[in-house]
């Protein structure tokens, strides 16, 4: 990533002159010379940039002798006064990758539950993936077309895609029911009552380029059609008919869709957010949700969690599902 393009993302995440900024790495030191770019791009913002690396390798032996009273209380404490966090990830956060013996995983996974519930309090969160070839695996994509689609959707005019979904939200926002039409005349029908509409336009999660809300839980109803549908790690699948009701996927015409959404429980089949692509730099679906769900002309609905945004549905699951079509 050049200078250029880490200027045009440390802006567009919201840094102001007098902040206290979290920049946050999950990497080894190979790639740690991205954390040291963009806190200098933050500082030359006015703000003051605070580096903290998450290695795997650094971790591994760390909660291998880590004893009762480390990361106390005090500790949370400190990093609980950033007014912004810019979360930057070479691989996948969180997981500990291959561990030592004696690595002691309940230790590690109330440290990082303890550390994740203090940063997300901050003002802004934002999170920018690096278009590592460790990244590149769960796109399924080979490396070099995963990093020049991720490069190309991240280098774009974050003023005019604002702007953008600024004129998005302004429409949309008159509107307490959506009715969305697919396929030959499909409908599903969502009730909006006194919920928020949310731009990401750059302070979210990078790519960036979507406006989103929480549907109220129970009442979502009616046919979704998807030409294809790309279902994460659950595969592709072509020519899918999802029914709703009383806000939860009850069947679809596709075999293999119904065993895999036969593992859910209720609250995780839940339709949980509706959401529309505002980014002008995807131009078409590769089944990598993470560019898929951004690209302008497109809708996703999402099952499971919606508590960051508004919602009231708290289990530890989320899965969108990206499609095309229109608002009667």
């Amino acid at each position: 990533m050049d200078k250029k393009l880490i200027e045009k993302l440390v802006a567009a995440s919201g840094v102001k002159s007098g902040e206290l900024v979290l920049v946050h790495f999950w990497g080894e030191d190979a790639d740690i010379g991205i954390m040291h770019s963009i806190a200098s791009t933050v500082a030359a913002m006015g703000a003051s940039p605070v580096e903290m690396q998450q290695s795997r390798s650094i971790n591994a032996q760390k909660f291998v002798d880590i004893k009762d009273g480390a990361f106390c209380e005090k500790y949370f404490s400190l990093i609980s006064n950033f007014d912004a966090v810019i979360d930057i990830f070479s691989y996948r956060p969180v997981a500990p990758g291959e561990t030592p013996k004696g690595f002691q995983a309940d230790a590690y996974r109330k440290y990082m539950s303890n550390f994740f519930n203090v940063i997300s309090k901050a003002k802004r969160f934002t999170q920018i993936r690096i278009p590592t070839e460790e990244n590149a695996k769960e796109s399924n994509l080979p490396y070099e077309e995963y990093r020049d689609r991720m490069l190309y959707a991240m280098d774009i005019d974050y003023d005019v895609l604002h702007k953008n979904c600024e004129k998005t939200v302004g429409e949309l926002d008159k509107k307490a029911e959506i009715t969305l039409v697919t396929g030959d005349n499909h409908k599903l029908y969502f009730d909006l009552t006194g919920r928020k509409w949310f731009i990401d336009a750059g302070d979210g999660d990078s790519p960036a380029g979507e406006v989103y809300i929480a549907p109220m839980e129970g009442k979502t109803k009616g046919n979704v059609f998807f030409k294809t549908l790309f279902a994460g790690c659950w595969g592709k699948f072509d020519d899918v008919l999802m029914t709703i009701e009383d806000g939860k996927i009850v069947s679809t015409n596709c075999d293999g869709m119904n065993e895999r959404l036969s593992e859910l429980d209720d609250a995780s089949k839940t339709i949980c957010e509706l959401a529309f692509g505002q980014n002008p730099n995807i131009s078409e679906l590769c089944g990598y949700t993470v560019l898929d769900e951004k690209a302008k002309g497109t809708f996703h609905i999402g099952i499971g969690n919606n508590t960051m945004f508004g919602g009231e549905n708290d289990v530890p699951f989320h899965m969108d599902y990206v499609g095309t079509g229109t608002i009667l």
